[in-house]
């Protein structure tokens, strides 16, 4: 009964990443001009001060028109020298404002209440986020702007991943974070919006003020990316895309300890139950709960083929893997990344115990942003 109950769910699985990947093999033949909005860039900054020189460095070298964009970066209560870095650079980058934050409400979040200083602050309609952390290629802006063009889009989420560097901890958390993004990215095309990330994401901010900003969502320490798109596909009329080109990529480092990856894993997924009171996409209630039921098949899948030896327990296995890796190579092809199979096959082994394992603690922990 558990194997044909296996069977069943990651045959399902299959079935249905086939379904999300049909829409990629579309080739888009669409063609638009050149758009240039003004474009307001924003950054909440705490204790970056390693990273202030590389971030500045790819949003000021930017292939957009400098009078066209702003980049407006909030110094949160940083206890280093971040403050300093900001202020150096702000005499040589003419459009470089910066926001300082000594105090924050007890009732809100400590990084919404940073951007949402910045988007006050702000003389933009196109709100553009990412991260102190990212590097940006030199086309950033003008991609991430381009969808734009059309009035009714008032949400854009881009390619982002972790793992900026070759070693086998950053192409294993590289290709992981890219089998995240591949999945949004996928139920997109089918108008289905799971998530995204604050890394990468751009939308009008008069879509932002009609959806009252991070009004009900404001007191959560995660969720300006997430839960702020899901205010937006439930609250409004407005179309949402997603694109994924190599010169929309943002990169990230990936976490450089075991505890600082837990950290953030666990930021990551502590909003899972919040989506249940919030006003989430009904769609989303349903697939996260069915792909934490698909991990955990899979790892029942693994863990009786390592007790019985019996290859009736590794076809379901299977179809995981097939679904996954034909969603990842497309994916990767959009955005011109070498699919390194090896790292995947070390992945799919180690990835559904990882979905499982913090899609349970995760909702029942406490985290900080920072």
């Amino acid at each position: 009964m558990i194997l044909l109950s296996v069977y069943i769910i990651l045959f399902v699985y299959l079935i249905y990443f086939i379904w999300i990947t049909e829409p990629l093999f579309e080739k888009n033949k669409s063609e638009r001009k050149p758009y240039y909005p003004f474009v307001s860039i924003i950054v909440s900054a705490k204790n970056e001060e390693t990273n202030v020189k590389q971030l500045l460095n790819s949003l000021s070298k930017q292939n957009y028109p400098e009078e066209k964009y702003e980049i407006i970066i909030a110094n949160d209560k940083s206890t280093d020298n971040t403050l300093q870095q900001l202020l150096h650079y702000q005499s040589t980058i003419n459009n470089l404002k910066i926001i300082n934050i000594e105090k924050i409400p007890s009732n809100w979040g400590s990084k919404k209440w940073a951007i949402n200083k910045c988007i006050n602050d702000s003389n933009g309609n196109i709100i553009l986020q990412t991260d102190a952390d990212c590097l940006h290629g030199e086309n950033w802006i003008f991609e991430m702007a381009q969808p734009f063009q059309n009035y009714n889009i008032g949400f854009v989420s881009g390619p982002s991943y972790l793992g900026n560097k070759s070693s086998f901890w950053d192409l294993i958390l590289k290709l992981e974070s890219i089998s995240q993004e591949s999945f949004t990215y996928a139920n997109s095309k089918k108008n289905l919006y799971i998530s995204c990330t604050a890394r990468n994401i751009a939308f009008r901010k008069s879509i932002f003020n009609e959806i009252d900003g991070y009004n009900g969502i404001h007191h959560i320490e995660s969720g300006d990316d997430d839960l702020l798109l899901h205010k937006i596909a439930t609250q409004t009329n407005c179309n949402i895309e997603y694109i994924a080109n190599q010169k929309s990529v943002v990169k990230s480092d990936s976490p450089s300890t075991i505890k600082n990856l837990y950290l953030q894993r666990l930021r990551y997924a502590s909003k899972g139950m919040l989506y249940y009171k919030l006003t989430t996409p009904k769609e989303v209630k349903i697939i996260l709960p069915f792909i934490m039921i698909a991990n955990f098949a899979a790892i029942i899948a693994i863990i009786n083929f390592i007790n019985y030896q019996s290859y009736f327990w590794i076809i379901p296995f299977l179809f995981k893997g097939l679904a996954d890796i034909i969603l990842i190579n497309k994916y990767m092809e959009s955005i011109k990344g070498n699919f390194q199979f090896l790292y995947f096959l070390i992945l799919m082994v180690i990835h559904p115990f990882y979905i499982v394992i913090f899609g349970t603690i995760a909702p029942f922990t406490k985290v900080q942003w920072k």
